[in-house]
């Protein structure tokens, strides 16, 4: 009844629509055509393939680079905020986290731009929209974007000389990978530990007991493959790694032929590929090494797998009771297979994401547990796609129960199938995700792209969203009986499952720490003059603190810089009583719809009830 009076009080019913003024105003910007052909030369590339995306307002342009074979994509679009990438696949063969801690390195200065951390020193000299790198499960990955050319051709010369010609100094290893140092850098009698950025950073993540077990599994489900290795570095293995191996993999894997470059935006193609060629020519194409570095699909299972996990106390607990995590994960099919990939996409989302799916009715309602599982839901990460599905903070006894409901919700999926509603829903969620645009809409386009990208699918391939809504369409008209069949497929026929538990080992940080000390111990009587570690220490504190020529590297002018300020243009109206401000914007046909509610008239004793209110409302 309260919140009856609420949404009466609040919400004044109008004989006034705006749907007719809104309309109006989502207007679609043009798909950008192109002079380009296929089989053009330009600048040292090869045009492979040109193909429009009316849904996204973009023209794709696959090309190759002559003498280096390394890929490029250009997403040609009218959009001011412009995107370069270039990846790597970097794929572990072992703990000691080298592709992470190259990823750090590289950015400590190169050939060109001899200056430390160029990167957060070019923050005051450019106008980037974003900077960062990345390093996944299988690749690395450095991006940039900005609405400035010069400052566009600026940031590609730092990105391009930090990843083809990084100093890769010795104490820029110690610093960023891992070191032995005292406590007290210049205190000798102080205790010596191990220290070091990632080193630091990976204790933190194996501190997160949801981290913990998300790594744990992908470990343990692909453990035959380059997945079984952690990428990022295991706290207890990163000090295995030396110099010397950090720069051979970058010698291996940091050559062209193994990158794959990406644009985004309105700046002329032309120009960035001329920029790009006096770089990639000092190469040549690396065959045998880009080679073994493909990966195969991991071996399949003749009968599932269980694994134990163990994990920190949380801060907080909500019943001291039920603190297990209990999950099935499932290795799926091939993420070369785009087609697969985006079906299983749906009937994973449709099994999880909605209050209505099946696990939500089967494993929530019934308050079993508080929530899913930390790695619940569909992963497109790895060369295998993969399939999670659990429980968090369950009692120990309710472990088999939820498996075995687990196996119980595929059984009547398989019968009953989903509710047409469910997919009609989340099919629209996907074109609205299609039309949406934002800001960064190129750094989505090339981080969804690259996992698979990464393992030579055609990157446009899954840039053709409304290709695949079709064919679904058309497929599940020809058998409605598609869903129950990848349903029961991939997972009531697919022995390649694994059961993994976590509890809580109340020593877990204690034992974290006797292992570190031991590990410590050991790298210390490894060392024939422990005198160098002070003296080590010492020398990278003075580097550290040394002053840097910024100068070298380069930056904007106040003539760079356009004078003209963009203004949005706002038309204000009214509507009946209400003040109404529209704008107008190329939105691909969506209307964005915002309102304020004035509450100031509100009573008192109905104003805690505003939380839920606006919670249903949104619902």
């Amino acid at each position: 009844m309260n919140l009856l009076r609420l949404c009466n009080r609040i919400i004044n019913p109008t004989r006034y629509s705006l749907n007719r003024q809104l309309q109006k105003l989502s207007v679609a910007s043009k798909t950008p055509s192109t002079s380009l052909s296929v089989g053009q030369e330009l600048h040292g590339y090869i045009v492979k393939e040109i193909t429009p995306i009316p849904e996204f307002r973009l023209t794709a342009i696959k090309l190759r680079h002559k003498l280096t074979g390394c890929q490029h994509l250009h997403v040609d679009r009218e959009h001011k905020n412009n995107v370069w990438s270039v990846a790597f696949q970097t794929t572990p063969n072992d703990d000691t986290g080298v592709a992470h801690i190259l990823e750090h390195t590289a950015l400590c200065g190169s050939e060109k731009f001899p200056c430390r951390d160029p990167f957060f020193k070019m923050i005051n000299r450019s106008m980037a929209t974003f900077m960062n790198a990345f390093t996944a499960s299988d690749w690395t990955m450095y991006a940039f974007s900005t609405q400035n050319q010069k400052d566009y051709y600026n940031l590609m010369s730092v990105y391009l000389d930090a990843v083809l010609h990084p100093k890769l100094d010795q104490y820029d290893f110690m610093q960023e990978g891992w070191r032995l140092e005292h406590e007290k850098t210049d205190d000798p009698t102080s205790p010596i530990v191990i220290k070091g950025v990632v080193f630091n950073e990976m204790k933190g993540v194996f501190s997160d007991s949801h981290q913990v077990y998300a790594r744990r599994i992908q470990n343990n489900l692909m453990p035959t493959s380059t997945y079984q290795y952690e990428s990022g570095g295991d706290p207890e293995k990163i000090p295995a790694l030396t110099w010397n191996e950090l720069k051979e993999f970058h010698a291996t894997h940091y050559h062209p032929s193994n990158g794959r470059f990406f644009t985004y935006g309105s700046f002329p193609l032309s120009d960035t590929l001329a920029f790009l060629n006096d770089y990639l020519n000092q190469y040549e194409r690396q065959k045998t090494k880009a080679i073994s570095l493909k990966l195969i699909e991991e071996s399949r299972w003749n009968k599932p797998q269980s694994v134990h996990i163990t994990c920190s106390p949380q801060s907080f607990v909500v019943n001291p009771n039920k603190t297990t995590t209990v999950s099935v994960s499932y290795l799926l099919g091939s993420i070369r297979n785009t087609w697969e990939t985006f079906l299983l996409n749906i009937v994973c989302s449709l099994l999880v994401a909605s209050e209505k799916s099946p696990f939500y009715q089967k494993l929530i309602v019934p308050n079993i547990g508080n929530s899913y599982s930390p790695d619940t839901g569909f992963g497109r990460h790895t060369l295998n796609t993969t399939f999670h599905i659990g429980l968090q903070d369950i009692s120990k006894e309710d472990v088999d129960r939820v498996v075995k409901i687990i196996d119980e919700t595929f059984q009547e999926v398989v019968k009953q199938g989903f509710e047409q509603s469910q997919i009609d829903a989340l099919l629209h969620q996907f074109e609205l995700g299609i039309k949406h645009q934002d800001e960064n809409f190129g750094l989505k386009v090339i981080l969804g792209l690259i996992y698979s990208w990464i393992h030579d699918t055609n990157p446009i391939d899954s840039l053709q969203i409304t290709k695949y809504i079709e064919k679904f369409n058309n497929e599940i008209k020809k058998n409605p009986q598609l869903l129950q069949d990848v349903v029961e497929k991939y997972f009531l026929k697919n022995n390649h499952k694994l059961i993994a538990t976590m509890n809580i080992d109340d020593e877990y940080a204690e034992k974290k720490k006797k292992k570190e000390s031991q590990l410590c111990e050991q790298l210390i009587s490894q060392c024939k003059d422990k005198q160098l570690i002070y003296e080590k220490g010492l020398e990278l504190q003075k580097r550290q603190s040394a002053p840097q020529n910024v100068d070298v590297l380069p930056t904007l002018s106040i003539t760079d810089i356009d004078k003209k300020v963009i203004r949005v243009p706002i038309t204000q109206g009214q509507i009946g009583n209400t003040y109404v401000q529209l704008c107008e914007q190329p939105t691909n046909g969506i209307t964005y719809f915002r309102c304020l509610l004035n509450t100031f008239e509100l009573p008192n004793e109905l104003k805690s009830y505003l939380p839920l209110f606006v919670n249903v409302l949104t619902k």
